[in-house]
């Protein structure tokens, strides 16, 4: 079995859930963690007592000379982070969203192609039930031909943006580099939608407000809503300054819906005409447990390295959330309907 050394950027759950399925495997061995905060670093430590530990990646990266980079740290620094490990030579997987722009995810492109490293988009969401259930569901064209797809991040962040909340993250609401939650959250309902729907993106019209969380530099509602080539329509619904309210129980089911001529998928049930609706059957345990997902999709990295699949997220699904999430963006900004590019 092969054993590969992990460097981790970024301390907090993501970068702590990758750590411990990968060690818990048996093929990662955690050799660096890097996070400018030293409470992350000393939680880490305690877990990892012979990973080298620090603030400055790129010193990480040289001196520890790992065999994979887990970009799990603040969004804006995805794209420099992971150029900088296929730079030199680190098989890389990147939490959601793979970077903020389409032209940084151009050079995460460019880098793996000109590396010979694989790259892997972390979207978790497509690995938890029921949402991947339903997916696989309608991919198989059980429900026939699909005409409507919806997903939703409905999420209250108060406890994540204000400076009194219990999980506070500063990174977050800086003023420079806020956090964008339409790529941020968005990007979960978007990836099981573009990854059912199986057609480019041709359209995106969107609108957003900043009126729900003040504390928040940034918008945080958006409305988008997607024409694929297929014929299919889409729609994603994102807010993180709902008051209390939690994810997955909005009007769309959760991360996903999927309506199509002979069936409908709605909130972990498969709906057909003149019949009660059926439970989406859940899969056994895994074996290794990592929350919110981490315990299959970071399983399936594993199995990539080794040569036994392929790749399930290239980068290239990743690039794909970002442009549309950028098109939208822009079709706010001129309140015009906005074609993205797709990789």
């Amino acid at each position: 079995m092969s054993k590969y050394r992990f460097l981790i950027s970024g301390g907090g759950s993501a970068g702590r859930s990758v750590a411990q399925v990968a060690a818990t495997d048996g093929r990662g061995e955690i050799a660096a963690v890097v996070d400018p905060q030293q409470a992350q670093l000393d939680c880490m430590q305690e877990l990892y007592p012979h990973a080298a530990t620090g603030s400055d990646y790129a010193q990480l990266l040289r001196d520890t000379r790992p065999d994979v980079a887990v970009i799990a740290g603040p969004d804006h620094l995805h794209a420099d982070q992971a150029v900088m490990a296929l730079e030199q030579g680190c098989h890389t997987l990147i939490e959601k969203p793979l970077a903020t722009t389409v032209a940084d995810c151009q050079r995460i492109l460019d880098a793996e192609a000109h590396s010979g490293a694989r790259v892997m988009t972390d979207q978790t969401m497509r690995y938890m039930h029921p949402w991947h259930e339903m997916a696989q569901i309608a991919k198989s064209g059980q429900i026939g031909d699909i005409f409507f797809l919806q997903g939703d991040y409905i999420h209250d962040m108060w406890s994540h943006y204000a400076p009194e909340g219990q999980h506070h993250t500063p990174w977050r609401i800086n003023k420079q580099n806020p956090q964008n939650i339409l790529l941020g959250g968005g990007s979960h309902p978007l990836d099981l939608i573009l990854w059912t729907a199986e057609s480019p993106v041709t359209e995106v019209h969107a609108y957003s407000n900043k009126l729900s969380i003040p504390v928040f530099p940034d918008d945080d509602c958006y409305i988008v809503i997607l024409q694929f080539e297929s014929g299919a329509i889409g729609k994603v619904y994102v807010t993180s300054g709902c008051s209390g309210h939690g994810m997955g129980e909005g009007m769309g089911g959760g991360f996903l819906a999927v309506y199509g001529t002979e069936g409908t998928l709605w909130k972990g049930k498969l709906y057909r005409r003149d019949h009660d609706p059926v439970p989406v059957e859940e899969p056994a345990a895994d074996a290794v447990v990592g929350g919110h997902g981490w315990g299959r999709s970071v399983v399936d990295f594993l199995d990539l390295l080794d040569g036994k699949i392929d790749n399930p997220i290239p980068a290239a699904r990743g690039a794909n959330i970002v442009s549309v999430c950028a098109a939208a963006l822009e079709s706010i900004r001129t309140r015009r309907p906005q074609s993205p590019h797709w990789f």
